[in-house]
């Protein structure tokens, strides 16, 4: 940080507009990261504007700044900050805007992360990319406006499962606390991120869990959720997103894996591991990436396909760990 820091705000100084980019499939850290950047830049003069592709989840209605985006076209011939992607194929729509860009600053915490940028700020020890923008933030000396403390306490919140995964540390406290004095709304952004889901995502979530398979003495705990079953619960493909986390809770389970079904043709899946197994590396296997205990992938097959290819590979694993 301390190196890099001054160089990225060289960046800034140099630009009267930067725009800031999202990964697809976006979740609180990059859409918090990135509204938080440009929330935090505007009252010193610099114009960001901020690009997802599209479709924006809804889930994310709370964070303060989520009208703006993808409010105007994207800029010509500006640095770009993208946030919370391993690569530039994470942007989706504006993977264009990624590898044209003349200067591109990449933030993320991603151990797949594979240095794609002219500047790269990865730390796998930050909770979330957001951490990592407020230690910016901090060390460019800059006030961080309540609306971007909102943004940034979001991004901890929801990377750390509410402060109960494995990646809540000391600094991501600390970093909490201090956006909180700064005017996050903790009571709002938690009643956003934990108690706003539709009842079609808890319905969605009841046909999941109704077809739970349990193996290795439930030490593998997996499930899928087919186009079929969304449409009849009313609930899209982002809302299974946090439908994991109830996966992730068996006493003694290992590996949690949900297999979503986004189109004939591809599926994507959520991998959740406890001690004994690298969920990245697993991950990788498939094209995908993410973190130790917290991974996906998007494989260009139909769901039970996808299914009977990465339990192979999983239940081969598990039995090496017996």
């Amino acid at each position: 940080m301390a190196e890099l820091a001054p160089r990225i705000w060289q960046v800034i100084d140099d630009a009267p507009v930067l725009t800031a980019v999202t990964h697809k499939d976006a979740d609180g850290d990059t859409l918090g990261s990135a509204l938080a950047l440009a929330l935090a830049l505007e009252p010193i003069g610099k114009s960001v504007p901020v690009l997802s592709s599209p479709p924006v989840p809804g889930a994310w209605w709370f964070l303060p700044g989520i009208e703006r985006v993808n409010r105007s076209a994207p800029p010509a011939h500006t640095p770009v900050f993208i946030f919370d992607a391993s690569d530039p194929s994470r942007a989706g729509a504006y993977e264009s805007v990624v590898r044209q860009a003349p200067v591109v600053v990449n933030v993320d915490h991603h151990v797949s992360n594979t240095r794609f940028a002219t500047i790269n700020l990865v730390s796998t020890e930050a909770a979330s990319t957001g951490e990592l923008v407020y230690d910016l933030l901090k060390a460019w000396k800059l006030q961080i406006p309540a609306g971007a403390a909102s943004c940034l306490y979001a991004t901890i919140l929801s990377d750390t499962g509410g402060f109960r995964h494995d990646n809540t540390s000391a600094h991501a406290l600390r970093a909490a606390a201090e956006l909180v004095q700064l005017g996050a709304d903790p009571v709002m952004i938690a009643r956003g991120l934990f108690k706003s889901r539709p009842a079609s995502s808890l319905r969605m979530q009841g046909r999941i869990l109704q077809g739970l398979h349990y193996e290795f003495d439930d030490r593998l705990v997996w499930g899928s959720i087919s186009q079929a079953a969304l449409r009849d619960s009313g609930a899209t493909t982002d809302q299974a997103d946090s439908a994991i986390d109830q996966l992730n809770t068996v006493r003694g389970q290992e590996l949690a894996i949900l297999f979503k079904e986004a189109g004939p043709n591809l599926t994507k899946v959520s991998i959740r591991s406890r001690d004994q197994v690298d969920a990245a590396e697993l991950a990788g296997k498939f094209g995908g990436g993410g973190h130790y205990r917290a991974a996906g992938i998007e494989l260009a097959l139909p769901l039970r396909e996808a299914e009977a290819t990465v339990l192979a590979e999983v239940r081969a694993r598990m039995n090496d760990l017996e």
